[in-house]
């Protein structure tokens, strides 16, 4: 199990537990489980921490009390392919091999992304994709190649 103070910067997680003196104070500032966490910042001593359309400054004490976990306790993976326009989804996994895969990740199509269904072409391939704060267009057989977990609206 790992602790938000050592999580990646910009990187999606889900809320696993919380331990510690401060657990409800935490919980009032809507920390809760399989709650969607992203430290948007870290020096070490304070961090911030974005949770839901919130951000929070919180010291390194409150992050060690924070146990995360990289997907949420009961999601269903799917191939980006799949998603609808106006959907977005999470990746889990970059299910290629060899050159495909380096592409992909060269993209910036890495675990935790967010990507966003902005567009269909008439016949449904290409796809266009916005991430990162660019747009992508993929063919529809490198799309599903990428794993995703649907994102609920809020």
């Amino acid at each position: 199990m790992k602790t938000l103070d050592t999580t990646h910067v910009g990187q999606i997680y889900y809320i696993d537990k919380i331990f510690g003196a401060n657990q409800s104070k935490l919980r009032e500032m809507g920390f809760i489980t399989d709650k969607k966490v992203t430290l948007v910042s870290s020096d070490g001593e304070n961090a911030i921490v974005k949770i839901d359309h919130s951000r929070i400054a919180l010291s390194a004490q409150f992050l060690k009390q924070i146990f995360v976990k990289n997907e949420r306790s009961a999601e269903q993976v799917v191939g980006l392919s799949t998603l609808q326009v106006g959907q977005t989804g999470i990746v889990r996994l970059v299910d290629a091999a060899g050159e495909i895969k380096r592409r992909l990740m060269d993209m910036g199509i890495t675990r935790g992304t967010s990507i966003y269904v902005q567009k269909l072409a008439p016949l449904g391939d290409p796809i266009e994709l916005h991430l990162r704060g660019y747009a992508l267009s993929l063919r529809k057989m490198d799309a599903e190649k990428i794993k995703v977990v649907l994102e609920q609206p809020y």
